[in-house]
């Protein structure tokens, strides 16, 4: 991916992560880069399952990290987004979307192996259905990554944001036991070998407009 956007249009982006951590896991290199080119770019959480004061600063930390704006669509109550209805998520993303005009969007892939991943990659596709962007889909763990067929439809190049990727999910200090930090290091390592790139992110191509 040379570039995202035309020449002199910095671009609106926007990405859907289930939780916080998420997207810095999974597209935290290509939002940093794109932040540092001139984007718009806002990091949706959908929901906080616990501990909701200290992983809402954590969320902040890591957007903060990336030059990214957090948007936290359920700020003020611990909630799983299979809890939520469909209907409201959509509705919650539909009103995003058309205040913000995005370009870009990035969202989980249907992919992914967590049902509630499943259910954003559902709701942003739904809400995206009459607006005119650009639409990447990612999985946000290396297990994942091995055992899903159909990625590497595109490579991010993130060479220059590797250590602000690594610095940005270690902002969620209370997942790190469970996110091996390292190991997001060597899946871009791994996804820059076959790409040609010191490290890449791969993603899912839902929709591009040429």
């Amino acid at each position: 991916m040379n570039r995202i956007f035309d020449e002199g249009k910095p671009g609106r982006v926007i990405a859907f992560g289930a939780h916080p951590d998420d997207l810095e896991v999974g597209a935290g290199g290509l939002l940093a880069r794109l932040a540092n080119e001139g984007a718009e770019v806002t990091m949706t959480v959908i929901s906080v399952p616990n501990r909701i004061q200290e992983r809402l600063a954590e969320a902040e930390a890591g957007a903060k990290k990336l030059g990214a704006r957090l948007v936290v669509l359920y700020p003020e109550r611990p909630c799983r987004v299979e809890d939520i209805p469909m209907h409201e998520l959509v509705g919650r993303f539909d009103t995003l979307v058309a205040d913000f005009r995005p370009d870009l969007v990035i969202t989980h892939s249907h992919h992914d192996l967590h049902w509630d991943h499943g259910l954003v990659n559902r709701a942003t596709v739904s809400c995206l259905r009459r607006t005119p962007c650009d639409l990447l889909a990612f999985l946000s763990s290396p297990e994942m990554n091995a055992q899903t067929r159909g990625f590497g439809q595109c490579f991010a190049d993130i060479s220059g944001y590797i250590d602000t990727k690594i610095d940005a999910i270690s902002c969620h200090s209370s997942q790190l036991a469970k996110l091996d930090v390292e190991s997001s290091r060597d899946l871009a390592r791994a996804m820059g070998r076959i790409s040609g790139f010191a490290y890449a992110e791969a993603y899912e191509v839902l929709r591009v407009r040429i």
